[in-house]
């Protein structure tokens, strides 16, 4: 892996979710790997669905998402970890996830290969913990933003 790619896994931004939830690196390396069960357990091959078709790496991580294995912030940050391993490994300045698994030469192996390599390097380079819980966001005599009255 890259020096850049090293020091961004390890930018403590990076594992934050779209909701502005932290994230730890085993919660998004829990989600990659239930991808590729998912993937491999159905032969998701992308040699043999077309794109669109709902058997691909982003249909997988979607599908885990809404059986609970994962969700929009897991998936977010297996995106930057998925596409940085993706850059260091192709030499290229920039590589989307979804359009690199569904290339033509791609093969369910190496969509596997690069789930499995994104949930060691999830779990080595991610948070091991949660941050200390925070106040709740609430104005004096209003309901609060987390929900319920205060």
């Amino acid at each position: 892996m890259t020096r850049q790619s090293f020091d961004q896994l390890h930018e403590p931004r990076t594992w934050y979710g779209l909701s502005g939830t932290r994230l730890t690196g085993e919660q998004v390396a829990q989600h990659l790997e239930a991808a590729a069960r998912l993937m491999e357990r159905e032969n998701w091959d992308p040699q043999v669905h077309a794109p669109f078709s709902g058997r691909h790496l982003r249909d997988a991580l979607h599908s885990t998402a809404q059986d609970g294995m994962g969700d929009a912030d897991t998936q977010w940050v297996a995106r930057t970890v998925m596409e940085t391993l993706l850059r260091a490994h192709t030499g290229a300045p920039y590589v989307d996830y979804e359009i690199w698994s569904e290339h033509r030469d791609r093969t369910l192996t190496d969509v596997l290969n690069l789930l499995r390599a994104a949930a060691i390097v999830a779990r080595e380079t991610g948070p091991s913990a949660p941050p200390p819980t925070r106040p709740q966001l609430t104005a004096p005599d209003s309901p609060s933003i987390t929900g319920g009255a205060r």
